[in-house]
């Protein structure tokens, strides 16, 4: 599953570093400190949200914790937990999605117009951010503040979840070359801004000077502040030594691409106007093949099939009674099906038409399947997982199969029916068979006599 994101007016809330925070609105600042805090809450249509963070000794988050209509998710460690389950990506839940973003991960409620979008480097979290789709008319608490009021240093001491074992530093900021290095290249964007700036470098650099990560993550969301008409765009990361991400296989790194990546399976997964975000893609004229191991990119046209587990190169043929299919560049070719398709519903095993099975709890009447002019209604035993009845509603007569029997306007059919638009016949003492005027064709299947139950239902439905 792909999600279409949009270029609409996003409230934004970020924190990156070791410690530098964007709220909703209003100024940055710099919070040295491993306790947990909040960094938002609040309630919309009664639907609650609560994010918390705590950073580790090294200045990365080292805990995530998302809490939206109840439903907990914890990062933490490289893993994504969700109601104390560990999953894998993408995730689908009936309130949120978890996929890849990216170089990032995102989770995006399906209750709120928020997402939360994180990268996960060795060692914890070096970016985070919370979007809004919308204005809240709700209160708002945590170091996020509301987007509609300017924050305050208040922000800190209401947000922090006091620990024992915690502390909270006043920072530290002396003069660190790199960071006024950096920003002396910045004048044309940050301009007056720019003493601002340094002081958050260097808070946010201090101690950490030697890490990987910390003060990458700051020049780069300057850089992203800046935008790429500025100077400083194309020179930050020879000034800064700051690699490039590393990407598996042999995707290729880049500052603007797609978040979502082309593939086998999705050649094309998302629209023109999604954002661009840092992202590992193919190389030009190529997709993900991610019918195989290793990330590894390939042209669309060398793309392989898969059928029932087994793979297919391009320009492979497989075969039945009723048609045949090629594969053409990950995607199967095939000819028209010239045999009827059937549904079978054995006690509580159904067969779809499309060949999918799976199991109905019983207990309960369902409608098997409907069109215009006709339904077929299955009505289940209440002590056994078998069907009692069977209805068949054709224009305006109607079927019943109960009891080893058929009945058709109160009166038991013994042999043979027929009507304008249905012939009803007994094949055999088991097996009575339905054949309407437009092709979709029917067969009950009762118990034999001193057996265990097993009512058998098929029908088929013509090809137009």
């Amino acid at each position: 599953v792909y999600f279409m994101i949009f270029l609409v007016a996003f409230f934004t809330c970020r924190t990156f570093g070791s410690g530098v925070f964007e709220p909703f609105n209003g100024t940055n600042f710099y919070v040295r400190s491993n306790c947990p805090f909040t960094l938002t809450r609040f309630t919309n249509n009664r639907v609650g949200c609560d994010i918390t963070i705590r950073r580790g000794d090294n200045g990365l988050l080292v805990q995530l914790d998302i809490i939206i209509n109840k439903v907990r998710t914890v990062v933490q460690n490289g893993s994504i937990i969700v109601e104390e389950k560990s999953v894998s990506l993408p995730y689908h839940h009936t309130y949120q999605h978890i996929f890849h973003y990216g170089i990032y991960t995102r989770l995006r409620s399906s209750l709120l117009p928020l997402s939360v979008t994180w990268r996960s480097v060795p060692g914890g979290i070096d970016t985070m951010m919370v979007e809004l789709e919308q204005e809240l008319s709700t209160d708002m608490s945590g170091l996020c503040g509301k987007h509609t009021v300017i924050g305050n240093k208040q922000l800190i001491t209401e947000s922090v979840i006091a620990e024992d074992t915690c502390q909270t530093r006043d920072p530290v900021s002396p003069v660190n070359t790199e960071c006024r290095k950096f920003l002396s290249y910045t004048l044309d964007c940050l301009q007056a801004e720019t003493p601002r700036y340094i002081q958050l470098c260097e808070e946010n650099i201090y101690g950490y000077e030697k890490s990987k990560y910390i003060g990458c993550a700051f020049f780069k969301e300057i850089v992203k502040l800046c935008g790429r008409e500025r100077f400083i765009w194309h020179r930050w990361r020879s000034l800064t030594k700051c690699e490039e991400p590393s990407c598996p296989g042999n995707l290729v790194y880049t500052d603007e691409g797609q978040a979502f990546l082309p593939s086998c399976s999705n050649p094309s997964p998302t629209l023109s106007n999604q954002e661009l975000i840092s992202s590992c893609l193919c190389p030009r004229d190529q997709v993900l093949n991610d019918r195989a191991d290793g990330y590894l990119c390939v042209p669309l046209p060398e793309c392989c099939c898969v059928f029932a587990g087994k793979s297919y190169i391009n320009g492979d043929v497989r075969s039945t009674k009723c048609q045949s299919c090629v594969c053409d560049s990950g995607k199967w070719q095939c000819s028209e099906n010239l045999c009827p398709t059937g549904c079978v519903i054995e006690g509580p095993f159904v067969t779809t038409f499309d060949g999918k099975q799976y199991v109905i709890p019983g207990k309960c009447s369902y409608v098997a399947s409907q069109c215009h002019n006709w339904t077929i209604t299955i009505v289940f035993s209440e002590k056994a997982p078998s069907l009692t009845t069977v209805v068949l509603q054709l224009f305006q007569e109607t079927y019943i199969f109960l009891k080893n029997t058929v009945k058709f306007g109160g009166e038991e059919i013994t042999e043979l029916h027929q009507s304008d638009h249905a012939l009803v016949f007994w094949e055999s003492s088991m097996y009575v068979r339905v054949h309407t005027s437009f092709g979709m064709n029917f067969q009950q299947q009762y118990q034999r006599p001193n057996r265990p139950v097993l009512n058998r239902h098929l029908f088929e439905r013509a090809l137009y």
